[in-house]
This record gives C-alpha cells, sequence and structure tokens, in this order.
C-alpha cells in the first residue's frame, strides 16, 4: 500500500510494541487524519502506519499530543484529591469519573480503560485494569504523568525506529515481554534492579489502553468483578490476547477486532478460515504474572493461539 510508514521497532509479538502501535493509531486518528495499521508477514511482524506526512511530522504531531496529556484528569484525578494510583476510594471514582467526563472524549476512552466504577480490590478501592503492573513504591498514574512531561521527540523516534536502547530512568510500566526479570535464572533478586526503559514506547502503549476498556461483571455469587478486554477475569493468573492483521484497518474498525470476544476472548470461537478470511495472521497470548509480593506484574513470551489460513 502506498503511502505506509514502517515502523520497525514496534513488534507485533511483544505487548508492549503491540499497544504502543495501537496508540499511535489513535493519535493519527484523534488528529484527523485517515490513519489505518497492519503488520508484517515476517518472522517478526513489525507495524505499518498509513495516514502520515512522514516519519518527522509524525513524530512532531505525537510528541504536540503528549503535551495535551500533562493537565488532563484522566491522568491526575478529580480537582482537589489529586491520585497517585489508580485505585482510589469508590467515593473519589466518582469524583474522578465525573471530571474525566467534563473534559474530551481521548481522557475518557482512557479512563475506561484504567478502572471502572462498582469493581473493588481487598481492600475496598477501585480495582484497575489487569494491564496495571505497578506495585509497592511504583504508582501508576505518578507514572504515567512523568512519561506524559518528560518523553521527548527523540524518544518517540526511538520507539518507533529503533533500536530500542534501554537505557532510560523514565518509569517503565512493565509492558514488554522482553524485560521480564525472572528470579530462577539470575543470581540474586533481581527486583531490586532500576529497570531501565523505552519511555517513548511505553508512553504511546499507554495512549494503546483505549483499545483494551475495562468494564464490571457479576459472577454467580452477585460479586462485582473487573473485566479487561482480552485479559482473563482471573487477577494473579491472567493473559493478554491479541491479533496481527495483513490488511490496513482504521482505528474503528481495529477496536473492534482487538475487542471480538469471538477472537480474543477466553473462549474463543474463530476459525482459523475465518481469520484468513478477515486478514488476520495469528492470535497471540502472552501470561501475566504477577508477584506473591505487592502484586508486580509481567508479560512472559508470547506464544501463537491460531494461525489463520
Amino acid at each position: 500500500m502506498t503511502g505506509e510508514i514502517e515502523l520497525p521497532a514496534l513488534d507485533g509479538t511483544n505487548p508492549l510494541g503491540f499497544l504502543a502501535a495501537l496508540g499511535v493509531l489513535d493519535v493519527l486518528h484523534r488528529a484527523g487524519l485517515p490513519a489505518t495499521l497492519r503488520w508484517t508477514d515476517d518472522l517478526v511482524p513489525v507495524a505499518l502506519l498509513g495516514g502520515a506526512a512522514g516519519p518527522d511530522a509524525l513524530i512532531a504531531l505525537l510528541d504536540a499530543d503528549r503535551e495535551r496529556w500533562t493537565g488532563s484528569a484522566a491522568l491526575a484525578g478529580p480537582p482537589g484529591s489529586r491520585l497517585d494510583d489508580a485505585k482510589p476510594q469508590p467515593a473519589v471514582l466518582r469524583h474522578w469519573a465525573a471530571a474525566v467526563l467534563d473534559g474530551d472524549r481521548a481522557g475518557a476512552d482512557l479512563f475506561a480503560a484504567l478502572v471502572s466504577e462498582g469493581a473493588v480490590d481487598g481492600n475496598g478501592n477501585g480495582k484497575p485494569t489487569h494491564l496495571h503492573f505497578t506495585a509497592g513504591q511504583q504508582k501508576f498514574l505518578v507514572m504515567a504523568r512523568q512519561l506524559a512531561a518528560r518523553v521527548t521527540g527523540d524518544r518517540l523516534a526511538e520507539a518507533l525506529f529503533g533500536p530500542w536502547r534501554e537505557d532510560s530512568p523514565l518509569p517503565s510500566l512493565s509492558w514488554s515481554s522482553q524485560g521480564e526479570r525472572v528470579y530462577a535464572l539470575r543470581a540474586f533478586n533481581p527486583s531490586t534492579d532500576k529497570r531501565l526503559g523505552v519511555p517513548g514506547a511505553d508512553w504511546l502503549a499507554l495512549l494503546g489502553l483505549v483499545f483494551f476498556p475495562t468494564c464490571v461483571d457479576t459472577r454467580r455469587d452477585g460479586e462485582l468483578v473487573l473485566r479487561t478486554s482480552g485479559c482473563d477475569r482471573a487477577w494473579k493468573h491472567s493473559a493478554l490476547r491479541w491479533p496481527l492483521w495483513t490488511v490496513p484497518l482504521d482505528r474503528d474498525t481495529t477496536w473492534s477486532l482487538v475487542g471480538d470476544s469471538s477472537v480474543v476472548g477466553e473462549r474463543r470461537t474463530v476459525t482459523p478460515a475465518v481469520l484468513a478470511a478477515r486478514g488476520v495472521l495469528r492470535i497471540l497470548q502472552a501470561p501475566i504474572r504477577r508477584s506473591d509480593q505487592g502484586g508486580y506484574g509481567s508479560f512472559g513470551g508470547a506464544s501463537v493461539l491460531v494461525e489463520g489460513t
């Protein structure tokens, strides 16, 4: 397809690369551009972006969009109650939701991907998305605000075009399956390591969460539980599933595909032939693992669930 830009650093088999590509697509869509996204059919599938004028213009657009988020209620919380994490008490959560809904659609979409009213954890606080991997001294919203304030155009270019240097002390949201720190393979406990990352990719992946909204579901016993699109319902041992496709899809069509329960649900029903007819290469799954101490999360390596034929 003419007019496409290859984003060679966004590996579709890595959750961080996939989420970052979705974030780029969402930014271009909100800018009113006829943006599309697809993936190469290679051993390492990478993103192909349509609708951007060129690499320099793309980076400038992404950087300008980043700046608009620095005052967003979706990342700050309600007026007078600045939040550090996406796990507030229900009363604060209601005020947070009201503040976000008084703003623009982009903030509302991101808020819906972070938390839903009604579901609470064991302490009675709001339950965040299954893709909330921070705990302890790592506060999700603090980290998101730091990324919004300090990511630069150079870091965005690194995220899209590589190579990923993984040398930045800016916050890492732990979504790269390449960054899993496994104690069994180390001579010492890696939990005290300072995680260095690719902040441009983390920032774009944060925006990509809008394709994986949360909702509240009711169990048979009447308890309200959080559901995150594309994820298993369980919290301690969950998984994220996502498709890769070869036909250019706009933002709304991508949203529909990525959230299609027949494709990414726990009980998938789609057949390989149907996937192929829809231009889908394969469905991938990465396990979500959480530590016993504090609930720090990480992704394991992705595996192929279904191949389109």
